[in-house]
């Protein structure tokens, strides 16, 4: 790899897509984001957790899809024009993540972000990767491969 790709690269590895849930802002790293959409219709899978809402067919590919809200304790709205479903995955899984809104993309280098302090134990219950803040906004990192190993978790408990 020459200079100019690891500088491109690195770059790349800063920037944040930045959401909003109940008027607190997210970021997820960019590397993990495929895609946002829209809301489609959510076909109901029985026996899930309540904050998984179910399973979308995105041109051909059927993606489950989690609420980030109600993942995250908090009360469910109602969806509006603003609420979008971003798509996020790792070399493992895929996963819908429904969010209020989508505010912008930001470049967030590693020196702005504050490590969380969570035990490597705590994933599951945790997906707090760091706080950053930028312009006086403070955005809280999610780690997204916990969000998208949900999906793996889920797969090996319906198939015990």
């Amino acid at each position: 790899m020459n200079n100019n790709e690891e500088i491109l690269d690195s770059k790349i590895d800063d920037l944040y897509m930045v959401f909003v849930i109940n008027n607190q802002k997210y970021a997820l790293s960019s590397k993990y984001i495929t895609e946002i959409i829209e809301i489609l219709p959510i076909t109901k899978v029985p026996f899930l957790p309540e904050y998984m809402k179910g399973i979308i067919n995105l041109r051909s590919t059927i993606i489950p899809v989690m609420d980030a809200r109600m993942r995250f304790g908090m009360e469910p709205i109602e969806y509006s024009e603003r609420t979008c479903i971003i798509i996020i995955e790792n070399e493992a899984n895929k996963i819908g993540l429904i969010v209020d809104a989508v505010n912008e993309v930001l470049t967030i280098p590693p020196k702005q972000i504050m490590e969380s302090t969570k035990e490597k134990n705590d994933l599951k219950e945790s997906f707090v990767n760091g706080i950053s803040q930028i312009n006086n906004d403070i955005q809280l990192i999610l780690d997204c491969d916990s969000l998208v190993n949900i999906v793996g978790d889920m797969s090996n408990e319906i198939n015990e």
